[in-house]
């Protein structure tokens, strides 16, 4: 039994009666929506990395679906302080926001809204309790999935981090893992680069500029908009614009960039090598920046760090 504590609608209560129904609204379907945040122990002590806006990116999710939540910006930002708080060694917030009633209709009758806050070390809390490797590697081989598309905005708008956006990609995921491959870059519905499943993607393009797909048609990621002001800061041009299949394979580098990983490289895509196959300098200059900024060596940013 896991010591840890979890804020739910207010009040701290046990790991494992942090439960809802198996025939709850959000588990049957998939209206959950959350936020996933980064704790990091730094030189000035514990924070969490941009909290106001992986929160203020929950409340979006929230009004995109519909969930009428009861709880506001500030008590929530606090509720996740108090949460790492309460459970110390944290390295992960996950925010979940769900309808735990027992439901007939898809509109449920009963739609109040209920808030789990869990702050958590993944390692320890998560990986070392469930069987099997983790599959976690330096460097990535992605294959492009061009069966299954991105979120679409006739279906679940991409600004939105709801659970039912999640099924396709992980089926797909699994495909390419079977395959050797260890993650997926999704194409959107007119066949231009979107994202992989859980971390948005950028291209160093031949000239060494930096680019990005649109922000109106992917996941606007927390580390997505970190990384696009560090290279600001760092002197690099960055532009968001549509990106094809050929942009990939002609790019000198490619990195995903998520909450749990930061700045990832990759290194292969469809079994071909980007660029001389290895890490890139700007993968590696924005990365190193990164690491800077959340363990508290760069004062430059301190805006994004809320200690608690």
């Amino acid at each position: 039994m896991s010591e840890r504590l979890i804020w739910r609608d207010g009040k701290f209560i046990a790991w494992d009666e942090a439960t809802v129904h198996v025939l709850s609204q959000s588990l049957q379907r998939g209206s959950l929506a959350f936020d996933y945040v980064s704790v990091r122990e730094t030189i000035r002590g514990v924070a969490v990395f941009r909290l106001r806006d992986h929160v203020e990116r929950l409340l979006t999710t929230c009004r995109i679906v519909g969930l009428p939540l009861a709880w506001g910006a500030d008590e929530l930002i606090e509720a996740c302080a108090d949460a790492v708080r309460h459970n110390p060694g944290a390295t992960s917030i996950k925010i979940s926001a769900l309808i735990p009633s027992v439901e007939v209709e898809l509109v449920p009758q009963d739609p109040r809204v209920a808030v789990f806050i869990a702050a958590y070390d993944s390692a320890t809390d998560i990986i070392a309790k469930n069987p099997g490797e983790l599959r976690r590697r330096q460097t990535l081989s992605l294959k492009v999935e061009r069966d299954k598309s991105g979120r679409r905005e006739d279906v679940i708008p991409p600004h939105a981090k709801v659970a039912a956006s999640y099924t396709a990609p992980m089926t797909a995921k699994w495909k390419a893992r079977r395959e050797g491959y260890d993650d997926v870059i999704l194409l959107d519905e007119h066949g231009h680069v979107a994202e992989a499943p859980t971390m948005n993607l950028f291209v160093v393009d031949e000239a060494g500029e930096l680019l990005t797909p649109e922000g109106d048609r992917v996941l606007l990621g927390i580390t997505r908009s970190s990384v696009m002001g560090i290279a600001d800061a760092e002197g690099l041009t960055c532009r968001e614009t549509p990106l094809t299949e050929a942009a990939l394979k002609s790019a000198r580098e490619v990195f995903l960039t998520g909450t749990s990983v930061g700045v990832w490289p990759v290194v292969r895509i469809d079994n071909e090598p980007v660029g001389d196959g290895a890490p890139g300098p700007t993968t590696a200059r924005l990365a190193g920046r990164y690491r800077a900024i959340v363990a508290g060596e760069d004062p430059a940013f301190d805006h994004w760090l809320h200690f608690v």
